[in-house]
């Protein structure tokens, strides 16, 4: 029984390159009637042992993200954060509580905030509207919900391709933000949203915050 051996990477070593170049050129004098033909074909198989293939990046530097839209901003979400996604159809206003909270939905027995992230970053909000989404975070279990007025897409970034946000220095949220695309698209950062106490509300109170 005879071995196949599969070459599983791309030949480095440059005495069988010329090996089977000449092997190669052999071949093509025989194929073709004149000289020019042949070294027409020859330059472009060196073209193309000379490309080098595509690399993938590493996973470490790709983020997989929801994007969604919040009046005239668009936002990125990592999409390991994201629970659920509904649409906001009933909200309830909670006295007392800070600004970037919108309200709280009642999600199935769950009471989540809702929080608006132009008045977390100092930034006008006119409120929400029956076409709203709340986007619902969580780690382990959900815990609240971006408001959203569209949801795009689930899209691929490369993190070492963003650049640093150049958005409001006002208000809390600064802290959240990952980076920006060349597109303008706003990068959140969602161990950072998940890690900030101000964002939770106690559930034993019942609509307390």
């Amino acid at each position: 029984m005879s071995l196949i051996r599969r070459r599983t990477g791309p030949i480095t070593d440059r005495r069988t390159i010329r090996e089977r170049l000449a092997r190669a050129v052999n071949l093509i004098c025989e194929e073709h009637s004149t000289p020019d033909q042949a070294r027409a074909v020859l330059e472009e198989r060196a073209r193309a042992l000379a490309r080098v293939p595509v690399q993938p990046p590493p996973t470490s530097l790709v983020l997989d993200v929801v994007t969604f839209a919040l009046a005239n901003e668009d936002y990125a979400i990592e999409l390991g954060y994201v629970h659920k996604i509904v649409p906001l159809i009933e909200l309830t206003p909670v006295p007392g509580a800070p600004d970037f909270f919108v309200g709280v939905i009642n999600l199935r027995g769950e009471i989540l905030p809702i929080v608006d992230l132009h008045r977390l970053f100092g930034m006008a909000r006119t409120g929400w509207t029956g076409q709203s989404w709340a986007i619902v975070l969580g780690g382990e279990r959900n815990e609240f919900a971006l408001l959203a007025d569209k949801v795009h897409e689930v899209i691929t970034l490369r993190t070492d391709q963003m650049l640093d946000w150049q958005g409001s220095a006002t208000g809390v949220g600064r802290q959240f933000v990952r980076g920006v695309t060349e597109g303008a698209l706003i990068v959140l950062d969602g161990a950072a949203l998940l890690q900030d106490d101000r964002l939770f509300i106690d559930q034993g109170d019942g609509a307390g915050v």
